[in-house]
């Protein structure tokens, strides 16, 4: 069954700091995702599987590229949900904060880091293994996920999600980011993990 395009609409006019024309930009690159996913599921459905090697084959590749629009759709996904400000924290959020990083503006301020190493997404993690929440840099959607963790917020940071706002300004965009958090969502994520 092909993946639905969500509508994120009502995110237009409510975010402070993020224009209508930027984020109908990015909704419009969140479709290609969706679009390419399908293709590629219903290719991989129909593949003769047994022309397949490492080399090369077209079942291969359509594996090897599978991630790409499959985090891509997933992570935006995330992304615009925890968008639209909300409530603030929830008391199991800060405290995981605080057990990790000693607090809210260190866990801010390694976040902006993150984002500020590269572009790719930010996505903060509860490491299943520690209960410890991790801020994990990913690149190209796929590259640099680790295993074990469960991701409570994403940030995208590649330019596509800024630069009509912000220009080259990564660091301005990511303050934005802060000020619109859904954290109604990420508490929502937090309590489905943490006891």
């Amino acid at each position: 069954m092909a993946k639905e395009i969500r509508n994120f609409k009502h995110l237009l006019g409510k975010l402070e700091g993020i224009s209508d024309p930027q984020l109908e930009a990015h909704f419009g690159l969140y479709e290609g995702y969706v679009k390419k996913l399908n293709e590629i599921e219903e290719k991989l459905e129909k593949v003769d599987k047994g022309l397949t090697n490492y080399s090369f084959g077209e079942y291969s590749e359509l594996k090897r590229r599978h991630c790409v629009p499959y985090n891509g759709t997933y992570l935006h996904e995330m992304y615009f949900d925890n968008m639209l400000a909300s409530e603030s924290p929830s008391t199991k959020f800060e405290k995981l904060v605080k057990e990790s990083f000693g607090s809210m503006d260190a866990w801010k301020a390694e976040v902006k880091a993150t984002g500020l190493a590269v572009p790719g997404w930010v996505v903060t993690c509860v490491e299943t293994t520690t209960g410890k929440l991790r801020n994990v840099q990913i690149m190209e959607h796929h590259i640099g996920f680790p295993l074990n963790h469960t991701p409570v917020l994403v940030m995208d940071t590649w330019e596509h999600a800024f630069f009509l706002d912000f220009k080259a300004n990564r660091g301005g965009y990511i303050d934005t980011f802060f000020k619109n958090i859904n954290w109604s969502v990420v508490n929502a994520r937090v309590a489905q993990i943490v006891n």
